[in-house]
């Protein structure tokens, strides 16, 4: 299992700083962004690799054909190049991927041997490189070479593959232990990140929805600094973050109550359109979405189910856009 050591921490600070730097020296010439790589790929892969928009850290694990924007050939040697000038100035996050010969572009692997995307950060200005070491999955080791932003966001998603591997390698409490080490490691990257985006990351990777409750105040104090984010990314989490609230007086509790009666025989029609959505689910997101009701954490559903915590991630995401309910609040409030 890997540890992380001293050595690392230091390498993921100086990361974090220089993707700092990088983010606010934006280039003023002319849109010139290019994306290029080399990937180490067998016959059983086909010559060509997609790119597309992720709009928020929710939907990192969906995929559809309309969310392609952009797709390249790959040449004998593993090259590729994309011309990314046409994005917008904003960093946004992406996901490359490929799939095997036969299958159709909308093809996601998750975990595994045949694992087959990479997520990254771009703009129209961005210039980045990407070299893969001989390796399966084909982006499990990679390296960016002119990207300190998509450098430093990497060494987030190795942390996270550390979280996944660990409960198959040591005991439950061991396990938690770790865990939560890793955790506190990614909130304090998130809180000394200056790369919005980078920082948000970290956050989505730390498990703040079983967390947060515990630490309240950190996450007050970190809506509070990224309050001028007004990007889908930063919307969607504030929307999933609920913090407690105060306790509201006896005239709001009647003015609620005076609301929530006419409003009830749309909340009816609104739990026949879940009952209808439930239909379309699989056999293992049902079985995930009872999980859900009774407030399992992924990692209880990983357990539960025996997968990997970014399965369950991909499959909670499927169940929001099937029954189109936005939080794990929703799930318990079902009947």
């Amino acid at each position: 299992m890997k540890v992380f050591t001293n050595k690392n921490i230091i390498l993921s600070t100086l990361l974090f700083v220089l993707a700092s730097i990088e983010s606010i020296a934006y280039p003023i010439a002319k849109r010139n962004g290019v994306l290029n790589g080399q990937l180490y790929l067998d016959e059983t892969w086909s010559s060509v690799i997609y790119l597309s928009y992720i709009p928020t850290f929710d939907d990192m694990y969906l995929i559809a054909n309309d969310a392609i924007i952009s797709e390249a050939k790959i040449d004998s040697l593993g090259n590729f190049s994309f011309d990314i000038s046409f994005l917008p100035e904003e960093y946004n996050l992406f996901r490359l991927h490929i799939v095997k010969k036969g299958d159709a572009p909308n093809t996601l692997t998750i975990g595994g041997k045949d694992e087959n995307h990479l997520f990254l950060l771009a703009n129209c200005y961005s210039t980045i490189e990407i070299s893969s070491y001989l390796s399966t999955p084909p982006f499990r080791n990679v390296t960016f070479n002119k990207s300190i932003n998509n450098s430093a966001f990497f060494e987030i998603t190795k942390l996270a593959f550390i979280a996944d591997s660990i409960s198959d390698e040591c005991s439950n409490a061991k396990a938690k232990f770790i865990e939560n080490q890793l955790n506190n490691k990614l909130r304090l990257m998130a809180d000394t990140c200056s790369n919005p985006l980078i920082s948000l990351y970290a956050i989505y990777n730390s498990d703040f929805e079983n967390n947060y409750k515990s630490n309240v105040r950190f996450y007050k104090a970190y809506l509070e600094k990224w309050g001028n984010q007004k990007n889908s990314y930063f919307e969607a989490f504030r929307e999933e973050l609920s913090l407690p609230q105060k306790e509201p007086n006896t005239l709001i509790i009647i003015l609620l109550v005076f609301i929530l009666i006419p409003i009830s025989f749309y909340l009816g029609k609104r739990t026949k359109k879940k009952q209808v959505g439930i239909k379309k689910l699989s056999v293992q997101e049902r079985k995930i979405l009872e999980l859900l009701k009774k407030g399992a954490t992924n990692q209880e559903i990983a357990e539960n189910c025996h997968i990997q915590i970014t399965t369950v991630k991909s499959h909670v995401s499927s169940i929001f856009v099937k029954l189109n309910i936005k939080s794990r609040k929703e799930v318990m409030n079902m009947d």
